[in-house]
């Protein structure tokens, strides 16, 4: 998981600083600007707590936790077990290969996991909803919250996936290519509006 997040961490640092020498400056009040910055970076932890929720999932072998869907296990709510679900130091000398929790545990994972992406994608349509009431027709950030609204349906779409055909090696790559690329789409509206020019 940590390995996930340090290179999504160091592919958004070079996404910055491409923008930084690109020069992306709507022009924007700053009075409107400056709200709209605040949500991207709410929006962008609450994104990053969702990639790490999926870095657990996958380095726990929860994803196939759960082979049904929209419920689990035959269940809106089926046994899980959270208290050794989220343990994040077991110790040395573990063999963590195929994974240490007991079936409930990783039920729960794969659970919070879920409940998870609802939260993201309702703050993530709330906030491309926000660009677009805000922005000029002509403006980039108006292209931006399409092009994140495009990619979080198919995100959704690539996680369900996952589940109905029991996690096949493209697809979960391309799980984990389409999260990046929303972040990244998060994080350019991020810079733009920080940026952002008075009108």
């Amino acid at each position: 998981m940590g390995h996930l997040l340090g290179g999504f961490t160091l592919f958004n640092l070079l996404v910055w600083q491409w923008l930084k020498t690109s020069r992306l400056q709507p022009s924007m009040s700053v009075s409107v600007a400056r709200p709209l910055f605040l949500l991207s970076l709410f929006v962008i932890v609450i994104l990053t707590g969702q990639i790490a929720l999926g870095g657990w999932v996958s380095s726990n072998y929860a994803a196939l936790a759960c082979v049904d869907f929209p419920k689990c296990q035959q269940s809106w709510w089926p046994p899980m077990d959270f208290k050794n679900a989220f343990i994040m130091w077991r110790g040395l000398g573990v063999d963590y290969e195929f994974g240490v929790l007991d079936h409930p545990a990783r039920v729960a994972i794969h659970y919070v996991h879920r409940v998870g992406a609802l939260v993201t994608a309702i703050a993530i349509l709330f906030y491309a909803s926000r660009l677009c009431k805000f922005s000029d027709a002509r403006q980039l950030l108006k292209k931006n919250a399409f092009i994140i609204t495009l990619l979080l349906f198919v995100q959704i779409g690539l996680g369900i996936s996952n589940i109905v055909f029991k996690l096949p090696l493209p697809v979960a790559v391309m799980h984990n290519a389409v999260a990046l690329l929303l972040l990244a789409s998060l994080v350019t509206s991020a810079y733009m509006l920080k940026y952002a020019r008075s009108n």
